[in-house]
């Protein structure tokens, strides 16, 4: 009979297509994870794998029982996060991931709440970029991300979040009036701190850049976001960042804002977590504020700018 460690195992192996990765993500041995599945074919009568020297193929019953196996686990966890939320028990350690975006325009206030409302609470806070939480997640070692859409992936749960327009920001030095849409034919070939390609952001600019035919002098490669800000808030050089992330700007006492509106520059983002896992209760709870400040901050750019195109 099949148990939950051998659907445990299964599943690491499943997702990551080997048993060393597998053993890597559950800090199990690559061969007490062969034993573990060597017992569940057995226990089912049938293949749940092709084995070969480049990893393993799930088989056609390998797929239907992942189906399975992560609704199963999934349903346990939910099982024992309501007990704990009955229980009163809010509390343990959680770990989020948020890119810049979300950690300067709408973590502060949402954190401190939390941590007032919820004194037991552990919080560990993970900044990075969307390729890098979507790992992070997959294996485990985050509660929940928040990350741009993006085509699904094995072992992720991913829910619908918003969308936004993106902005051009500048200097005040610069002159342009701030708020009024950026208007790309008239300010000539542009200077641009962007991140790396590779990065969601700048591989989404870089196409639309192209298909617009905007003119572009130079791009430095900028991977940390506070530099960014500075560099541009002191240069004549600008950047491209979503309006959640300038909502702290929303001022124009250091930089100014530009609504990318003709053509219009969108992103939309999803919150991802586990499969195969529910939310601890405490994340769950952190998880609907983000949301909830997300969604005031969308509002607010709805006073200043009215009904932007893809702003709502």
């Amino acid at each position: 009979m099949m148990n939950l460690r051998q659907l445990t195992a299964f599943v690491g192996v499943y997702e990551e297509g080997s048993f060393n990765k597998a053993g890597r993500r559950l800090n199990a041995t690559q061969s007490g994870l062969s034993m573990q599945i060597q017992n569940l074919e057995d226990s089912v009568g049938i293949s749940l794998f092709d084995r070969s020297v480049r990893g393993v193929t799930p088989t056609l019953a390998g797929r239907r029982l992942y189906a399975r196996a992560v609704t199963i686990l999934r349903d346990l966890e939910e099982a024992r996060s309501e007990l704990k939320a009955m229980a009163g028990d809010i509390g343990g350690h959680i770990r989020v991931g948020l890119m810049p975006t979300f950690t300067r325009g709408i973590l502060a206030p949402v954190l401190a709440d939390f941590m007032r409302s919820f004194p037991n609470v552990e919080m560990q806070v993970v900044e990075s970029y969307s390729a890098v939480l979507m790992e992070e997640v997959a294996a485990g070692h985050v509660d929940f991300a928040i990350v741009p859409c993006s085509a699904h992936r094995e072992g992720l749960r991913s829910k619908y979040l918003g969308i936004e327009t993106e902005m051009l920001v500048a200097s005040v030095s610069q002159g342009m009036p701030h708020l009024s849409p950026a208007d790309f034919a008239a300010l000539g070939p542009l200077k641009l701190a962007l991140p790396a390609p590779g990065n969601a952001r700048r591989d989404r600019f870089e196409q639309f850049a192209a298909l617009h035919g905007l003119k572009i002098q130079t791009i430095m490669d900028m991977d940390a976001m506070i530099a960014t800000l500075e560099f541009t808030a002191n240069s004549d050089w600008m950047t491209i960042l979503p309006a959640t992330i300038c909502l702290n700007d929303l001022d124009g006492q250091y930089r100014t804002l530009h609504p990318i509106l003709n053509p219009p520059l969108r992103v939309e983002y999803m919150t991802i977590e586990p499969a195969k896992r529910a939310l601890p209760p405490a994340a769950a709870l952190f998880l609907e504020r983000l949301e909830e400040e997300f969604r005031k901050g969308q509002e607010l750019w709805r006073q200043h700018l009215g009904e932007l195109p893809g702003n709502h």
